[in-house]
């Protein structure tokens, strides 16, 4: 039944109880930046309550689903934390060519990788979660392991009042929502551009502020 279950996709059976003792079990994943967040994010997908299935007599789905979250977030934090495994470390997610430049952040302390709730909402009603797996995902994978109706998004957070944004398209074209300071700034539609092309977008932020917020979001 159990096995039945899963095959048929309906999600998996609520467990019966949420034992107070823990045990452990150490996951060797290849030493490699897909295999890292590709795991992470699997493991992200019982974080989200309709993943499982009210079993009879089990915990309530939200129940387990929130279990899920503090296993995950311990496993996380230890692997952040200890020499138990060797932390790989997340991309940012901007490109450059200089030596200089620091270009990784373990997950434990990088910022920009998340999801906005509802990418066409108005600027002041969007709201951005943090979530540094979601670096490592493109296309339906992203968008099936974040919420329903969600979109990935980025946020930077820079002292430049005005700066050229450059963005490069990659295998697929994206409609791109580009907001300063809780602001539309433009959109940038890259499905008419070839792969590898870069478009150079000037963004203007109001000087009044010290720091400036930048996010940018996949509408589609």
């Amino acid at each position: 039944m159990y096995g039945e279950k899963l095959f048929r996709g309906v999600g998996y059976p609520t467990p019966v109880s949420v034992p107070e003792d823990t045990s452990c079990l150490i996951l060797r994943i290849p030493a490699d930046e897909e295999w890292w967040g590709i795991t992470v994010g699997l493991l992200y997908s019982l974080i989200l309550e309709w993943n499982w299935q009210q079993f009879e007599g089990g915990l309530d789905r939200d129940v387990a689903a929130a279990r899920w979250q503090i296993m995950l977030e311990d496993a996380m934090e230890v692997a952040a934390t200890t020499n138990a495994c060797v932390v790989i470390d997340v991309p940012t997610p901007y490109w450059d060519e200089d030596v200089d430049v620091d270009d990784e952040a373990t997950p434990a302390l990088q910022t920009w990788y998340g999801y906005v709730t509802d990418p066409t909402a108005a600027p002041n009603e969007l709201t951005f979660v943090e979530q540094a797996s979601i670096w490592a995902f493109t296309g339906f994978l992203a968008l099936a392991t974040i919420e329903v109706g969600a979109a990935p998004a980025i946020l930077f957070n820079t002292i430049a009042p005005s700066f050229v944004l450059a963005v490069r398209r990659g295998d697929l074209g994206e409609i791109v929502r580009i907001l300063v300071d809780g602001q539309d700034a433009a959109t940038i539609d890259t499905s008419a551009m070839t792969e590898g092309e870069v478009f150079y977008q000037t963004v203007v932020a109001d000087p009044a502020f010290e720091t400036h917020d930048l996010m940018l979001v996949q509408v589609s």
